[in-house]
């Protein structure tokens, strides 16, 4: 059965939480705390409306892996009417995580990219955010309570500007220093992201089939590479 936001443990349409360590895997992980060896856990306190929750997918690991990440714009075709409703953040050994939970398993378009601000979609107001670099994560679902599913959001969904996870509750983030709503239009919702600087990075999908929910992931690096391949 399809979570809804009635199921989220904390406040908002798009509701805060913390993610566990991991390398990318296809092994269905429930939205809740993990405690995994080599995994270093942080959470934030929710503040704005729904959607905010709490853990990331992920396979446990000690070491932060070789993939070549880089600052390149990352995006997958396609879309779908199935809801975002939930956005969650972790700290990993080696980069922090931003989780997206969309309400269903069908699979889901994504654009991830390095701008130079992020605007409110549609309207078209500047959404700064705190950090040095900003990263643009747009997925093409709809919010939770603009699409067709038929269930309403049970809590006050978000506004176009409403800070997720705020500065002060990622102050001691190494990479990740805020994130931002920046609206739901035409099936599409973004998201900006403040990080400490323009950190290399890896966006990917990632389907639970035990939730019937699929994931889109943003793992920020802690450090610039200082060789290759990538190792922090």
């Amino acid at each position: 059965m399809r979570r809804t936001i009635a199921a989220a443990t904390a406040a908002g349409l798009f509701a805060l939480g913390a993610c566990g360590s991991g390398t990318p895997g296809n092994t269905p992980v429930a939205p809740a705390t993990e405690t995994s060896p080599g995994t270093t856990t942080g959470s934030a306190t929710a503040t704005s409306p729904a959607m905010t929750g709490t853990t990331a997918p992920g396979n446990a690991g000690s070491t932060c892996g070789s993939r070549a990440w880089d600052t390149a714009a990352e995006e997958i075709a396609g879309s779908t009417t199935d809801a975002v409703y939930l956005v969650r953040v972790g700290r990993h050994e080696c980069y922090d995580r931003v989780v997206l939970d969309i309400n269903g398993l069908a699979e889901t378009g994504y654009a991830v990219r390095y701008v130079t601000l992020v605007t409110a979609d549609p309207s078209g107001p500047p959404l700064p955010v705190a950090g040095g670099a900003v990263l643009q994560v747009a997925v093409r679902a709809p919010a939770l309570g603009t699409d067709d599913s038929g269930h309403r959001a049970v809590r006050t969904p978000a506004v176009t500007g409403d800070h997720l996870y705020s500065a002060s509750q990622l102050a001691r983030w190494p990479a990740l220093r805020a994130v931002r709503f920046a609206g739901s239009f035409e099936g599409q919702c973004t998201f900006a992201i403040g990080v400490r600087s323009a950190l290399p990075f890896r966006a990917f999908p990632q389907l639970d089939g035990t939730n019937q929910i699929r994931h889109v992931v943003v793992d920020i690096a802690r450090r610039p590479p200082r060789r290759s391949p990538w190792n922090v």
